[in-house]
């Protein structure tokens, strides 16, 4: 005759405790939605300490942003994140940035990333998806134009400015928000 309790504690547990199994996906797309991260990859090896420059610099001018550091290991990671709208911002030497809008370079074996400047910092650059918000972009542009630790440069490069950036370069207000509709709208999946 079968022991209750034994079939309770050596089958049912077991099995009820690996089924209800939490993964972390679902709370780091909560980080990324409660944090603005800016990513950056460790084999450009300045691109990461100078993500944290500009994060100090947002903490004094846009606070509610929470800026935090994400370094990816490699290219491959940041070409997956990118190319899959996870995360929408990068700091990338001038260089890599042109590999990542060409495919080429360090890029080579992937195809090409649609990136706009941000902000340009000289050889480093920090770039957004175009589907990012022009009211957003124009914030950080506005954030760390009135930090006053960086000097603007003129993009030089064949990357497109982001309309938002553009717009406080050119001294114009702040564009509206999207609404809910079109903010569900950029978040879906491109396929």
């Amino acid at each position: 005759m079968l022991n209750r309790r034994f079939f309770i504690k050596f089958i049912i547990f077991p099995i009820a405790f690996v089924t209800m199994g939490h993964a972390p996906w679902g709370q780091w797309k909560v980080y990324r939605m409660r944090h603005m991260l800016f990513l950056s990859v460790i084999e450009d090896p300045e691109s990461y300490p100078f993500s944290k420059t500009i994060i100090e610099s947002l903490e004094e001018t846009l606070p509610e942003a929470r800026a935090r550091p994400a370094r990816a290991r490699g290219f491959r990671r940041v070409y997956n994140l990118l190319s899959t709208d996870q995360m929408p911002l990068v700091v990338l030497s001038k260089n890599n940035a042109i590999s990542l809008l060409y495919g080429s370079g360090v890029f080579s074996k992937f195809s090409p990333v649609k990136m706009q400047v941000v902000y340009n910092f000289g050889e480093l650059l920090l770039l957004a998806r175009p589907k990012m918000p022009d009211s957003h972009t124009w914030r950080i542009t506005d954030a760390i134009i009135r930090s006053g630790k960086f000097m603007p440069s003129i993009n030089n490069t064949e990357i497109p400015i982001h309309n938002g950036s553009n717009i406080r370069f050119l001294n114009l207000p702040i564009p509206e928000e999207p609404s809910e509709k079109e903010e569900n709208k950029l978040k879906e999946p491109i396929l």
